[in-house]
């Protein structure tokens, strides 16, 4: 990158981040919209992968979701985000995991980018206001080496919530929140629990798909990255109803933590991703909670 450039970039980012709060109240919006790229969606994909890599990022995976060729989730991550989240023991590992997503329009490619914000304090919470100035160089980094690809940074949604919104998420009053988790199993031994799931993601039991995987063994801590492809019951069924433009929600987290499988539940994730969810998609979407953790139960058995 020129040097000028790298001197000025994080102004002008600093600029366009903070005009979009102001388009958002204020709040942090899950999603931004990066523009439109022309090409195919192998050709945009391989040109994000490029200026991330070129930051320190590492894609650790990518996938159509619904098994639809004009959709494409990339995920990726950095070493010192995932040492800062590995200090947090109530799955902070969960935020290590950034996401774009791709939607093949025609001749053109439009992208979306997690808001790694609205991520760090929806997942870390309390912990996100102790290493602010980390997480903060992390999201910058981000938004950095994905200039090059667009300026726009534009919510996808005017709907937003505040940093303590999302530390204290629940879509309604009754419903779960971020320490309500689905417990799907108690495995004998950490080792016996990577074991089994991966065996289950290899044999795609279920109609699942392995993202991506991130094992720390000497921490006893795991995640998985997993497409739910049933027609009938995964992705191809919520997307329809919910529309596409939160592409970059997916895949699914399974976290393993010493001997015990959580994901978290469908009725905290889903509001939380589609923040501008209206009670009729609630409703239209009541039994994929339900579906999800059949699934991901049926990976740990």
């Amino acid at each position: 990158m020129n040097p000028i450039l790298k001197k000025i970039l994080p102004i002008c980012i600093f600029l366009t981040i903070f005009s979009t709060r102001v388009l958002a109240d204020g709040g942090l919006v899950a999603f931004y919209k990066l523009g439109i790229q022309q090409g195919s969606i192998s050709e945009v994909k391989a040109k994000i992968e490029g200026a991330l890599n070129a930051d320190g990022f590492e894609v650790i995976g990518s996938y159509h979701p619904a098994k639809n060729d004009s959709l494409l989730v990339v995920a990726y991550t950095r070493q010192d985000l995932i040492d800062l989240t590995l200090k947090i023991s109530d799955r902070g590992i969960m935020a290590a995991v950034m996401r774009i997503g791709l939607v093949q329009i025609g001749n053109d490619v439009e992208i979306s980018l997690l808001n790694p914000e609205y991520i760090f304090y929806a997942y870390l919470r309390d912990h996100a206001k102790k290493y602010e100035i980390e997480l903060n160089q992390i999201s910058l980094d981000i938004k950095a080496a994905l200039f090059e690809i667009s300026t726009e940074f534009k919510p996808f949604i005017t709907s937003s919530l505040t940093e303590r919104e999302l530390k204290e998420f629940r879509f309604l009053v009754r419903n779960p929140g971020f320490d309500d988790v689905v417990e799907l199993m108690e495995f004998s031994s950490f080792e016996n629990g990577v074991e089994t799931i991966r065996k289950n993601l290899q044999a795609r039991k279920d109609g699942t798909f392995k993202v991506y995987e991130m094992v720390f063994e000497e921490r006893k801590i795991a995640i998985f990255g997993i497409g739910l492809l049933d027609i009938r019951k995964g992705e191809a069924n919520f997307l329809e109803k919910l529309g596409i433009s939160h592409l970059a929600a997916l895949p699914y987290e399974l976290v393993l933590i010493d001997t015990s499988a959580t994901i978290l539940h469908g009725k905290y994730r889903f509001p939380l991703y589609w923040s501008d969810l209206s009670m009729t998609e609630y409703r239209k979407i009541y039994k994929t909670p339900r579906d999800i953790e059949e699934t991901m139960k049926a990976i740990t058995h």
